[in-house]
């Protein structure tokens, strides 16, 4: 993310990225704290990322949503037992990663990301779905966790983690593509979207936007994508 920001004219907007990054907290790949002395060639004693950190990761990143670019994207790694939980038991010992930040409302959003295993393992989407659904379950003020299954285009399927989190519809939409992981994470505050079914159309739109980055064809007709089994949070 952005440096603090100074007063004047960035401030307002400075404000808008902070509003929203704080309802992607929950979803949000860009777990660690920005630290301008981060080193990605270094040793992975501890987690960070930066802007331009891991450029192919970064250069994965669907260039537009709604034919805007990302408010900021950047990329990091994770390495501690506490950000990679988790992962830890599938043998991940250095996780790596890139996301791109879209402002779509006062505290709404949408981030497209990408995992990848530094070791020689590759990522699995259910693990990465297990990961975002063990972060719901402990969020501070969740109210329900649903997981289910999420048709992405024909012949490929996700995983799909819906929370409702306090006043904020949040979801997270997980596949393989090409033995890469692709991530949609979406936050709508209830008060800018009014609707579930709104929320379902941005969450469409976004999985649409890697698939167009993909050279795939976004599917037409589909209603209802999702098939969620309900996974109660607790915390």
């Amino acid at each position: 993310m952005s440096p603090r920001p100074r007063p004047g004219s960035g401030a307002p907007r400075a404000r808008r990225i902070a509003v929203l990054a704080g309802a992607l907290a929950l979803l949000s790949v860009l777990l660690a704290a920005c630290s301008s002395g981060f080193d990605p060639s270094s040793p992975c004693t501890s987690d960070g990322r930066q802007a331009g950190a891991y450029p192919q990761l970064e250069a994965r990143i669907p260039t537009a949503f709604r034919a805007t670019q990302p408010t900021s994207l950047d990329s990091g790694r994770i390495c501690t037992a506490d950000g990679l939980a988790t992962f830890k038991s599938h043998g991940v010992e250095e996780l790596h990663y890139a996301g791109g930040v879209w402002n779509t409302g006062t505290q709404s959003g949408v981030s497209l990301a990408t995992f990848e295993n530094a070791g020689d393992t590759p990522l699995q989407a259910d693990w990465v779905a297990e990961y975002y659904q063990a972060t719901a379950n402990v969020g501070k003020n969740v109210n329900s966790v649903d997981v289910g299954s999420y048709e992405i285009a024909p012949g490929i399927v996700g995983k799909k983690v819906d929370v409702l989190n306090d006043e904020s519809y949040q979801s997270v939409v997980v596949w393989d593509h090409d033995g890469r992981i692709q991530i949609a994470l979406i936050a709508d505050f209830i008060r800018d979207i009014q609707t579930k079914a709104a929320h379902e159309a941005v969450v469409r739109e976004a999985v649409n936007a890697w698939l167009v980055a993909d050279g795939i064809t976004p599917p037409a007709g589909i209603s209802d994508p999702t098939s969620p089994t309900v996974a109660p949070a607790s915390g």
